[in-house]
């Protein structure tokens, strides 16, 4: 054999050798990758729900009571405000998520709160004027009288706070009075309210449901207690 042909046999056998070192490169690398990924998915936490150490809260609006010198403070969790925004800021956003009422007297900066702590929703809010009505009691701004010839809105009087039951299924009805702070839960465990008006200067009246039946609730605010409850029958 030649040294010509000599050379190309070398040529030759290196040339396999290389493509051999290089095929056994690619298939370690792929080796090391399957390894590697398979470890970071033996790693990978599992999901778990965090349960936060304290949540954030903050004013989600603040309103005058009309005739009493009084703002209601409203306090809502801080997620559900920052996800409202602007929106609901100027009324285009959905419904914070409220948990406290704070009722500030403006002369004197004295202030309570109507719930305990912070930890139950409230469903809704309504103040009530010391005067019997036909309107919804849930539709405040219609509540109108006659004043030196003038259509004005009465004061507010009472308050009526429907909040979420210890359970998160069922409601209380809280019931209050603006000026003495005299405040009950009068009705616990309901299903809902559909609508409550004044029956008289010192009655609130409810149409209420529980056990899936209608009944009709009417509350003495002095006395915070049920004075009238029968059942809606609806056939």
């Amino acid at each position: 054999m030649n040294d010509r042909a000599r050379g190309i046999g070398r040529f030759v056998v290196w040339g396999f050798a290389a493509l051999g070192l290089l095929a056994a490169g690619a298939v370690i690398l792929i080796a090391v990758n399957i390894l590697a990924w398979h470890s970071n998915a033996r790693q990978e936490p599992a999901a778990v729900q965090a349960r936060a150490a304290e949540e954030l809260f903050a004013v989600a609006a603040v309103n005058g009571l009309e005739g009493t010198g009084i703002d209601e403070v409203v306090i809502a969790t801080q997620a559900s405000i920052s996800r409202g925004g602007m929106e609901y800021s100027s009324g285009g956003g959905g419904r914070p998520d409220e948990r406290n009422v704070i009722l500030l007297d403006k002369a004197t900066g004295t202030s309570r709160r109507l719930l305990p702590d912070n930890s139950r929703k409230i469903v809704d809010r309504i103040y009530l004027p010391a005067l019997a009505t036909i309107e919804s009691a849930g539709e405040a701004d219609k509540y109108e009288v006659m004043a030196d010839g003038e259509r004005v809105k009465p004061p507010r009087a009472y308050y009526l706070l429907r909040v979420e039951a210890v359970d998160g299924k069922s409601e209380d009805v809280l019931i209050g009075d603006l000026k003495t702070g005299r405040q009950s839960v009068v009705l616990s465990g309901i299903d809902g309210v559909d609508r409550v008006w004044m029956q008289s200067p010192t009655r609130v009246a409810l149409l209420m449901r529980q056990g899936k039946a209608l009944h009709y609730r009417a509350i003495e605010i002095p006395e915070l207690k049920v004075v009238a409850a029968r059942p809606v029958e609806i056939g």
